[in-house]
């Protein structure tokens, strides 16, 4: 199924060409640099660029075959409950993955969107904890899907 990101992409403004400067949804607050989080502190959102290279992915087919891969990589790495939807993302594609991720006993939701910027590795992920019934769940998953 395809995703467009045009939302999420009318939600960031270009930084030198280089990097997203995300706009959180309305009423979230700034928890530190790149971290984000509602009001009631129960969902997170954190945006990432990374030095490593990351050539744009250029078709549905190289958005699955990506996608595949870092599913297998997040498995080795303890990762459950993976899923994995390419994302077009006007002329380019993205990843978008969602799987739990277990620290100290605690068991969180992770949404994650795999994008290049400027030919390097750019993320936006969003957590809570599996469970969590507040509002800002299906806002911070509409978010990251560009709705």
């Amino acid at each position: 199924m395809r995703l467009s990101i045009a939302r999420l992409l009318t939600s960031c403004a270009l930084l030198s060409g280089a990097a997203f400067a995300l706009t959180p949804p309305t009423g979230w607050v700034q928890a530190g640099p790149n971290f984000w989080r509602d009001t009631s502190g129960a969902c997170v959102l954190r945006e990432q660029a990374y030095p490593q290279d990351f050539a744009p992915i250029q078709s549905q087919q190289d958005a699955l075959s990506l996608g595949n891969k870092l599913q297998k990589t997040l498995a080795k790495e303890g990762m459950t409950s993976l899923s994995m939807q390419p994302v077009s993302q006007q002329s380019d594609w993205s990843v978008l993955l969602a799987y739990t991720y277990t620290q100290s006993g605690v068991k969180y939701q992770i949404a994650q969107l795999y994008l290049s910027q400027g030919g390097k590795l750019h993320t936006i992920s969003g957590s809570n904890a599996e469970g969590e019934a507040s509002p800002c769940v299906g806002v911070m998953r509409n978010f990251l899907k560009g709705k």
